[in-house]
């Protein structure tokens, strides 16, 4: 209950989104009388991580490319200009 409190979300809710995170390997959760306290599991999040940088760096080179193309279509245009 303590999770749902701070959103306007129902406990089914968060125990469903809950079990997804323990499945992906993202939290570990432990049975402790009715209670089952969660923590993050770094191994699950050095894959986030690892895989977010790969993402970072494909982007990176897209909006170079981008950055590239839009640059000479500017000088294109202003060559187009000059010459009328």
């Amino acid at each position: 209950m303590e999770l749902a409190k701070p959103f306007r979300v129902t406990q089914p809710a968060i125990s469903r989104h809950l079990k997804v995170l323990e499945g992906a390997g993202l939290i570990v959760r432990r049975a402790q009388g009715v209670k089952r306290p969660c923590r993050l599991a770094g191994r699950g999040l050095d894959s986030v991580e690892q895989w977010l940088g790969t993402l970072r760096r494909a982007l990176s080179k897209n909006y170079d490319r981008l950055d590239a193309v839009l640059a000479a279509m500017q000088t294109d245009n202003v060559k187009e200009r000059k010459n009328r």
